[in-house]
């Protein structure tokens, strides 16, 4: 079974206009100690399927249809109580601001063994220091900064403080949405480097959210590649990477500068997302797909297996089992 199987998920927010559906018909699985990226442009609904994933979806969103399959207990049909036992406990996230994540007058391990103690209420005392002192140890920030408040910590402690708060009961999954957001390159790569080597050493499930595909690239083996609330490609790194074949996929790739041939770059026509409002079968990307022809002219889109682990979600079968147009 499954650590978790998402099955036709439609989420839509209520408009002015209407509903907008942000998320529409995505499946995706994760085994236990799997990792698994997101990446698509702002937008194409990646933060939404988090969202969804820990029951915090706002006000006027609403899951359409689907289920969301968690350790075999489907997580769409949870009250709030429920998800509370839920949230924080077995599923965990890594929000995209760590300052906006913290605090700013309780000091961080304060903050840290709340989390700890509303989810385990008889863990004495000196059980709960020694899992401070792992905590700490594991994302490589020192003891004897543990006791400090937030403002007294760099952009990178910061947000190694939020690993910790989301490692803190032991969650079977981590949502990390966005989590290098405002760092600098460096300390962006020292975090990924961090998380990768966290999931691995906890064999937690991992879903990774970015509109960096290079990003996703360093810490997941298996990405989903979304356009305007579709999964359009899915695959191992390897086959995204090297053997690209929805159009969109490849065009994303090719919106990325390469510092082995400067000459060579191609700033790719991307147009504005289609409109979300108005539902329909018809492919998303066909007012900006680059090889769009007249098979796929009223034909729409279908999901094109090429090979046990890689598919692709186009309305011209030939085309994608050709890789006509591949980088």
């Amino acid at each position: 079974m499954s650590l978790l199987s998402v099955e036709n998920l439609s989420i839509g927010y209520q408009t002015k206009k209407g509903m907008l559906k942000a998320v529409d018909h995505i499946r995706f699985d994760l085994e236990e100690g799997d990792s698994l990226g997101f990446v698509g442009e702002s937008g194409c609904g990646k933060t939404t399927i988090g969202m969804a994933l820990m029951g915090l979806l706002p006000e006027n969103a609403e899951i359409l249809e689907g289920r969301i399959r968690f350790q075999g207990r489907d997580l769409v049909l949870l009250t709030e109580p429920q998800w509370r036992q839920v949230r924080g406990a077995k599923v965990a996230m890594i929000f995209q601001s760590a300052m906006n994540a913290l605090n700013p007058v309780f000091p961080v391990d304060e903050q840290i063994k709340e989390a700890i103690v509303t989810h385990q209420p008889d863990i004495s005392d000196a059980d709960l220091s020694e899992r401070m002192k792992q905590l700490f140890d594991l994302v490589d920030i020192p003891l004897a900064r543990m006791k400090n408040y937030p403002h007294e910590y760099s952009g990178g402690m910061k947000q190694r403080a939020v690993i910790a708060m989301a490692l803190a009961c032991d969650p079977a999954l981590i949502i990390a949405d966005e989590p290098t957001t405002a760092l600098d390159v460096i300390v962006q790569d020292q975090i990924l480097r961090e998380i990768k080597m966290v999931q691995q050493k906890t064999r937690t499930g991992l879903i990774f959210i970015s509109h960096d595909i290079a990003v996703v690239a360093s810490v997941c083996e298996r990405i989903c590649v979304m356009y305007a609330g579709q999964i359009v490609e899915t695959g191992t790194r390897k086959e995204v990477f090297k053997s690209p074949r929805h159009p969109y996929t490849q065009t994303l790739l090719g919106s990325y500068l390469s510092l082995d041939n400067l000459k060579d770059i191609k700033v790719p026509d991307m147009k504005e997302s289609p409109d979300q409002l108005t539902d329909t079968n018809e492919c998303r990307f066909s007012g900006a797909c680059p090889s769009c022809d007249r098979k796929c002219a009223g034909r729409s889109p279908e999901w094109i297996e090429i090979s046990p682990t890689h598919q692709a979600f186009c309305c011209n079968p030939g085309l994608i089992r050709r890789g006509h147009g591949k980088n």
